[in-house]
């Protein structure tokens, strides 16, 4: 049997993940304005990316011989990220993307870090992998927001 913490924070990255991934579509099917098109791409991109990294994390908890979440609650109740009560406009959507962007990669990078103490190479390697994409998503997302000139 797995390490607890490891299923525990496992788990979280993959109810965080859940969280923005329905977000993310729920902001691709709510995007309103003259900028439509480019959001409605960009959140589609993101929102395709998570929902296959929800089957990886899941599968993985199936690797260390644990179940994977039964249903929408129990998924759900692991998660941090909030939902709007109303579809906030675009720069509102972009800014809640990148805070639950940052919540993903701050639940990855803390799972990462027992799978390498406990020398789960392959759970490591592909949460770092995970990384990398979420900080691509943070990046996009803040330089979509961003004013021409500006540092990000």
């Amino acid at each position: 049997m797995a390490d607890s913490a490891l299923v525990s924070s496992l788990r979280a990255s993959l109810a965080e993940t859940w969280a923005f991934y329905f977000k993310a579509h729920s902001f691709h099917w709510n995007i309103r304005g003259g900028l439509f098109k480019q959001f409605h791409d960009l959140f589609g991109g993101i929102y395709e990316d998570a929902h296959g990294a929800v089957d990886d994390l899941a599968e993985r908890l199936r690797t260390l011989d644990v179940d994977a979440p039964r249903s929408l609650d129990e998924i759900a109740m692991g998660a941090s990220i909030s939902f709007p009560s109303s579809v906030p406009d675009d720069a509102g959507m972009v800014s809640q993307l990148i805070k639950d962007n940052d919540t993903v990669i701050k639940a990855l990078k803390a799972t990462n870090d027992l799978a390498e103490e406990q020398g789960n190479c392959g759970l490591a390697n592909m949460l770092q992998g995970r990384i990398d994409i979420h900080q691509k998503h943070g990046w996009m997302l803040r330089a979509t927001m961003a004013k021409p000139g500006s540092d990000l």
